[in-house]
């Protein structure tokens, strides 16, 4: 397996309770997962743990190109429950770009309420190197109008919850 350098390293985005979102996929996971994370696998088959590997396993598997919003919503909602615990998640897909940026970008817009797209899918680029910018830029307004309804459905929500 290839080793990343430094500059190519996955970066979690930390929030105010404490929590963290980083994302990656299957050929950078081994040298992101810290033991501290909680584990959200958007792939078809959960990744392989050995037995020292003691995190906590989120498993929710749905197509990259599924284009129903409660899928996305349901997918998006897991992650911000336990970001709203204080975990430390890792969410990754087979590439980290579709599913992983996809879910990331409708975290991230649902807590960041003030950024444009474009400063979250800068943050996205940043944290998330080996993607890039332009990668998650490509891919996200490719579903953005979907991605926009499944952020305005949890907006919906949270305001009924306060």
């Amino acid at each position: 397996m290839e080793q990343w350098g430094e500059s190519m390293k996955n970066t979690p985005i930390t929030f105010a309770n404490g929590s963290s979102l980083t994302m990656c996929d299957l050929d950078d996971f081994r040298d992101t997962l810290k033991p501290t994370h909680t584990v959200v696998t958007l792939c078809r088959f959960p990744p392989r743990f050995i037995d020292s590997d003691k995190q906590e396993r989120h498993h929710y598997y749905f197509r990259a190109h599924n284009n129903d919003p409660f899928i996305w919503q349901h997918a998006s909602e897991l992650v911000l429950d336990l970001l709203d615990k204080g975990k430390h998640v890792l969410l990754h897909c087979v590439h980290g770009r579709d599913r992983t940026g996809g879910v990331g970008f409708i975290v991230l817009s649902h807590l960041f309420t003030n950024n444009t797209d474009k400063q979250t899918l800068e943050l996205m680029g940043t944290v998330r190197p080996k993607i890039g910018v332009d990668t998650f830029t490509k891919k996200i307004y490719e579903k953005g109008t979907l991605y926009h309804k499944v952020i305005n459905e949890l907006e919906k929500r949270r305001d009924d919850n306060e």
